[in-house]
């Protein structure tokens, strides 16, 4: 039996809702390489920030509706691209259609940045540019998102600041500023493991780390050790989940060793070259599960 059927019908229904979901990583690709239009007006924090609030970082048709693609636009959308793209103020959604940018994740993003650009150069602000994509003229009751775009931009931007620092906790806390989810529970844990495959989080673990060290590779080792205790628990015993905060203390001491010693490793505490490469082993051989 998998971990969906002993869950509420309710958290189930969620859980398939977002099953679509692409990770932090492939996000931030695809906003920095077909985001092309506009990009000091609409920075990449700010189309992640609407690519989260209108699909959840879904590529999707929208549900009961005629939006598609991660910024939900709809037939008038799509025309602003295309007319933003093509330099004819009278085209249609040419290849910003429904049927190519469900078909493509580089379209989809190059449709908002598009779509976007075009609403900028039309009304001449950066802010009529968003209340245009958020459709508030005609449905007042949306005046608020644009605001929650801005907020969780700004907070994605000092996340980002530092490269490729990984935080997802922090990360996580911005996106919510554009659109609320769970902090606990299987519908969480469904978007915290889809926003961060494990396999591509251990690409960043190359360096020792152990009693008293710091920073994102300590998160990345935390992220592996809670990620394993999930899928192996299988009674009320299990340790609680380390906290993901950078700090490599007792609790994470311990839980390396324990790691270490399921793998007949030196028990140690020490994420050394050898656990690091058993860690890294482990998250792939779950990713072919």
């Amino acid at each position: 039996m998998s971990d969906i059927d002993n869950i509420s019908k309710a958290d189930k229904s969620r859980i398939n809702r977002l099953n679509n979901i692409d990770s932090a990583f492939v996000m931030l690709f695809l906003v920095n390489t077909f985001h092309t239009e506009q990009v000091q007006t609409f920075p990449k924090e700010l189309i992640l920030a609407i690519c989260w609030e209108e699909s959840f970082f879904q590529n999707i048709p929208q549900q009961g509706g005629p939006a598609v693609g991660y910024g939900q636009l709809e037939v008038s959308g799509r025309r602003i691209a295309n007319q933003h793209l093509t330099g004819n103020p009278v085209a249609g959604e040419g290849v910003f259609n429904s049927a190519n940018v469900l078909s493509s994740r580089d379209r989809s993003i190059n449709c908002v940045s598009h779509c976007l650009a075009g609403l900028f150069e039309r009304l001449g602000s950066q802010s009529a540019a968003l209340n245009g994509y958020a459709g508030v003229k005609q449905r007042p009751a949306n005046a608020p998102i644009p605001g929650k775009w801005k907020d969780c931009a700004e907070a994605l931007q000092g996340v980002l600041a530092s490269g490729t620092a990984f935080n997802p906790i922090a990360f996580e806390d911005a996106l919510r500023k554009a659109r609320d989810f769970e902090r606990s529970g299987p519908v969480y844990d469904h978007i915290h493991n889809s926003l961060w495959p494990l396999v591509d989080v251990l690409q960043g673990l190359v360096s020792q780390v152990q009693l008293g060290s710091q920073g994102s590779q300590v998160m990345m080792v935390q992220e592996s050790m809670n990620r394993f205790q999930s899928f192996e628990s299988t009674n009320g015993l299990a340790s609680l989940p380390l906290t993901i905060d950078g700090q490599f203390g007792p609790k994470t001491h311990s839980r390396v060793k324990e790691f270490q010693a399921r793998n007949r490793l030196t028990q140690d505490g020490v994420v050394g070259p050898m656990t690091r490469g058993a860690i890294k082993a482990k998250a792939n051989a779950l990713a072919l599960a």
